[in-house]
């Protein structure tokens, strides 16, 4: 077994990765003999912007890792999909406004966590094993079900209707703020907020249950002899999902590093008190921000950018997911339309390579394996397993070994290096040079073949001839 080592923000240092469960043989039960993988997943209010499917690749790529390492059926990944909280009720309602809110909310969410998983399949992003939805009636009792204990533990109290978690008090005697070090000088003790999001500034009790509002879907619910209908605050739906799915604590929990403060933390306060743990969770792991242009991406400065956007540019999905193995997760990622150009140059001419060593397979190479395997375990330098990758192409091996060893490779880059991409749909006119120019191949005219070459590139095509034939590529 090599040893892998995961940047642990907990404690902010690379550590081993050292897995709770050691048993030899998984068990179907909750955690036994598994390594345990959560991520939070999308809020399904709206299409994923490329910052957000960065995240998710990074969590896949984590994921074959540890498969890598560890065998497909020892690690269990869990992704969670928000669909309830401030903004998915606000927009469903004004999508459906003349129906019932809770089957607006239904329809509404539905919609865009379809959008949503079609945007993985693109980018070869596996399914993870287990996919909890926070407005499942199961996760909703077992989110009222920690709210009880948080409640009776003494650490939640009921206001106007709502349920909060009071900060103060956990302060006092727990540590609060581990992952960013937060500076507690300027809380205040007995604010309130009622949003599922807020700033690192803006310290105050957060809300467990929220208060039913007007029109709002909701949840019966009844606590102290008080009847409080209304929904789950959003922090407590990753905290009671992932206990009910891996148990707790559990090995990895993965998010943007703008989760850190205060989704993630307030996970860690309720799971401690709720489930009296120490430590819910032994290895946090954060992806850093994308950029876009080397600014922050915003609909405001015209950069906001969707997985749909880069398709309708000419894009294939899978060169982004290629580009962003350049930076590793923990480092900021500054996209531009001309390094996505360069990732997809980049990897069609890693898919010729693979292409041209055959169809035959032969043995892994053990020594590219394992400069393979150092690469991925030291905290997922994706890029250095890439340039193994490159340095074990250009070797003097076999083909067949070359192949065995590359599609070794392949389980965790996730890239489908033996498949070639799918044809784009070609406009009216190229798809004439095109006939044209197989006629002219046809006639052993290669000076009517090269004209019309030189042509189809000047409109933005590439030709590439194969032995299965002629393929047309958008620049």
């Amino acid at each position: 077994m090599k040893t892998l080592y995961l940047y642990n923000t907990l404690n902010r240092k690379k550590e081993e990765f050292r897995p709770i469960n050691t048993s030899p043989q998984p068990s179907p039960s909750k955690g036994g003999g598994v390594v345990g993988l959560y991520t939070c997943g999308p809020t399904v209010y709206n299409y994923a912007h490329i910052g957000n499917m960065r995240a998710y690749i990074f969590a896949d790529l984590l994921a074959r890792t540890l498969r890598y390492n560890y065998g497909e059926a020892r690690v269990k990944w869990v992704m969670n999909i928000t669909d309830v909280d401030d903004k998915t009720i606000r927009d469903s309602k004004i999508k459906y406004p003349n129906i019932d809110p809770n089957e607006a909310l239904k329809k509404f969410t539905a919609e865009y966590e379809k959008y949503f998983w079609e945007d993985m399949e693109k980018l070869n992003i596996k399914k993870p094993d287990v996919i909890p939805h926070a407005a499942d009636q199961k996760y909703v009792e077992k989110m009222q079900d920690l709210i009880n204990k948080i409640v009776k533990a003494g650490y939640g109290y009921i206001k106007d209707g709502s349920v909060y978690f009071d900060v103060a008090k956990y302060y006092k005697n727990y540590k609060y703020g581990k992952l960013i070090n937060l500076d507690m000088d300027g809380f205040k003790a007995g604010v309130r907020i009622d949003a599922d999001e807020y700033e690192k500034e803006n310290v105050q009790d957060f809300v467990l249950w929220k208060n039913q509002e007007k029109g709002d879907p909701f949840w019966d619910y009844e606590l102290d002899g008080k009847s409080l209908p209304g929904r789950p605050g959003w922090h407590i739906e990753c905290s009671a999902m992932g206990q009910e799915t891996l148990g707790m604590p559990f090995d990895i929990h993965t998010g943007g590093i703008d989760l850190k403060f205060p989704h993630h933390e307030n996970e860690i306060a309720q799971s401690v008190i709720g489930y009296n743990v120490d430590q819910p969770v032994n290895y946090w792991l954060h992806n850093e921000y994308l950029l876009v242009d080397g600014v922050k991406m915003s609909k405001r400065y015209k950069n906001f950018y969707t997985l749909r956007d880069l398709e309708e540019k000419g894009f294939n999905p899978f060169a982004f997911r290629y580009l962003c193995m350049q930076t590793h997760y923990g480092k900021q990622m500054n996209f531009t339309f001309n390094s996505l150009k360069a990732a997809e140059d980049g990897l069609k001419h890693l898919k010729n390579q693979v292409r041209e060593l055959g169809d035959e397979k032969g043995d892994i190479n053990s020594d590219y394996k394992n400069n393979f395997f150092k690469a991925i375990n030291d905290d997922l330098n994706l890029s250095k397993a890439l340039a193994v990758t490159q340095e074990m192409l250009k070797s003097d091996l076999l083909g067949q070994d070359k192949l065995a060893t590359v599609l070794d490779f392949d389980k965790v880059l996730g890239l489908k290096l033996n498949q070639v991409d799918e044809d784009i749909e070609l406009p009216e006119d190229i798809k004439s040079l095109v006939a044209q120019r197989v006629e002219a191949r046809v006639g052993n005219n290669y000076n009517e073949s090269d004209r019309l070459r030189a042509e189809i590139e000047k409109r933005g095509y590439l030709i590439d001839d194969t032995k299965d034939g002629m393929r047309v590529v958008k620049k």
